[in-house]
């Protein structure tokens, strides 16, 4: 794995992470978690499998 998918996936997971915290304060709906999520995916390409 290069250096450059490591960082994509830490930032990733870390992303994922703070998209959860503004879920649980409803800060954010649902359909804007998944939308930012995709959007995630699409930018970063994560190169790990992660449970959401």
């Amino acid at each position: 794995m290069s250096n450059t998918q490591v960082t994509d996936n830490i930032m990733f997971v870390a992303a994922l992470q703070q998209l959860a915290r503004l879920a649980e304060r409803k800060e954010l709906t649902a359909a804007e978690c998944e939308l930012v999520k995709r959007d995630l995916e699409r930018r970063l390409r994560p190169t790990i499998i992660v449970p959401c």
